[in-house]
């Protein structure tokens, strides 16, 4: 077995991966409702997971990335994609359940927050990068570096008048 995880792959199937997916798309791997837990996987299996517009769907983001954490070897690398909550891509979709933005994935780095995830819960990322992504547009993508300048000052003060696109985010795996 891959030792990569391309976790809610859909028609995104990557070489090298195990690809799952709720539904049988050409190139699904393995068959798995994400919110069905366990994940069918044993411990410290993947040394990468990539979690590309998924977690916007879950019903319990903190459960899921409880699976990651458990199912990640140490040092594991983490990528995620989600829509950023000013877009309107997160609101058009009547299927996303859950907002991001650039600090949400404070909650999983523990001591950051000192919150109750530090008592509550064995998982631990490390955050490694975080961008906000303004938008893919070849024209507009100058912008991406401006809303990243300050990520606190864009969200409180610009984000809804000059909405972003998509939050990526990858974390460290830390047991």
């Amino acid at each position: 077995m891959a030792e990569k995880l391309n976790l809610g792959c859909g028609t995104d199937i990557r070489q090298g991966y195990v690809n799952l997916d709720s539904y049988k798309f050409k190139g699904v791997d393995k068959i798995w409702d994400i919110n069905k837990t366990p994940l069918p996987f044993r411990n410290n299996t993947f040394s990468e997971v990539l979690i590309n517009h998924v977690l916007e769907h879950v019903d319990d983001v903190v459960k899921t990335m409880e699976e990651v954490w458990r199912i990640s070897k140490p040092g594991a690398i983490i990528t995620i994609g989600v829509p950023y909550f000013s877009s309107l891509n997160m609101v058009k979709d009547p299927t996303h359940k859950h907002f991001f933005a650039s600090a949400t994935f404070d909650f999983f780095e523990r001591g950051k927050l000192k919150n109750y995830f530090d008592v509550s819960s064995k998982m631990n990322f490390k955050i490694l990068r975080r961008t906000i992504i303004y938008s893919e547009n070849r024209f507009l993508r100058i912008f991406n570096p401006l809303v990243n300048l300050h990520q606190p000052i864009y969200e409180r003060f610009f984000a809804y008048m000059f909405p972003s696109q998509v939050l990526e985010v990858k974390l460290k795996v830390v047991k």
